[in-house]
């Protein structure tokens, strides 16, 4: 939901994130250890993508057309480009309502239903779907991207994302408290930290955070490519500003940032700007999720995480 703002601030922290955004797999293939696990439960698995600009994607098809979507938890619903629904013959039905940006600008969306949306082995079928204009995701880098994919229906189908290692598990038969139990066991027992996540008011995944000892909120945001914090926030924690533009918008720096309480990230470089509402304190970010090896169990509603500087995860 927030990919549009950062899209332009990402060329601010393009340095750092960049080049040190998730740690790679070489082989390419997928953590053998929670590939097995998963596939043994039930679930498919689909190779993300991470396009410059730090976004996670993946390809997909829907209503038979190849198409491709940001992987977006802060999200609430699946979003889908008005010249890409187009594209793809989507009708669409328009609403009074409106959807509200990172920094508070709001238009009008429209409603509609794909018959199918496939990604890797698995096909979803008559997925709810909002209709909007989304033209700035494709303003300065490609591959081109349609939209994009909510947590509504990751939630649904027990998605388990793996930001580092770049894949999404799927069940599809839903969400199963047993499997969200045994990948726990399975992860704590390699070094992760679990951190509790919950809906919102606002219906956006949440977790407990703490700025410099300053207790906030945060979401936990796979679409937005940094991790941003309000103003507000970050100036009732004592945040370093290292460069900030006109709008107030810049470079901020953070002694500490806690996650959970039990994992924290030393001198965290973040963005920093005015914001709406709706964001609260600000997002946990893509770079700071790939850099600790973060795990997504959107059954479960946890995230896992594990220090970069730690003791690699054995047969992880």
């Amino acid at each position: 939901m927030f990919v549009k703002y950062l899209n332009r601030l990402v060329l601010l922290l393009v340095l750092p994130v960049a080049a040190t955004s998730a740690p790679q797999n070489p082989s390419g293939s997928a953590p053998a250890a929670v590939k097995t696990l998963l596939e043994r439960e039930g679930y498919g698995g689909s190779q993300l993508r991470r396009r410059l600009g730090n976004h996670l994607y993946v390809n997909t098809i829907m209503n038979g057309r190849r198409t491709a979507l940001v992987v977006d938890t802060g999200c609430p619903f699946t979003l889908i480009d008005r010249a890409s629904a187009r594209k793809i013959g989507l009708g669409v039905e328009e609403t009074k309502s409106y959807i509200v940006g990172v920094e508070g600008n709001a238009e009008h969306y429209g409603i509609s239903k794909l018959s199918t949306l496939g990604m890797g082995n698995c096909t979803f079928q008559n997925v709810p779907v909002q209709v909007a204009d989304e033209s700035d995701l494709n303003l300065y880098v490609q591959p081109h991207l349609d939209g994009l994919f909510g947590a509504h229906e990751m939630a649904k189908f027990g998605m388990v994302i793996d930001c580092a290692r770049q894949m999404m598990y799927v069940n599809p038969k839903g969400s199963s408290a047993a499997t969200s139990q045994r990948l726990g066991q399975f992860l704590i027992g390699r070094g992760f930290v679990r951190i509790p996540m919950r809906l919102n008011s606002g219906h956006h995944l949440e977790i407990d955070g703490a700025l410099n000892g300053h207790r906030v909120p945060l979401i936990v945001d796979t679409g937005a490519s940094t991790t941003l914090l309000s103003a507000s926030a970050a100036s009732s924690a004592g945040t370093k500003m290292l460069f900030s533009d006109r709008s107030g918008t810049g470079i901020g720096h953070v002694q500490e940032i806690s996650l959970g309480g039990n994992l924290f990230i030393h001198n965290a470089e973040v963005v920093v700007g005015n914001v709406a509402k709706i964001v609260g304190a600000g997002l946990l970010g893509e770079e700071y999720l790939s850099l600790n090896f973060g795990i997504i169990d959107l059954g479960g509603m946890n995230l896992y995480l594990r220090p970069p500087d730690s003791a690699p995860a054995k047969n992880r």
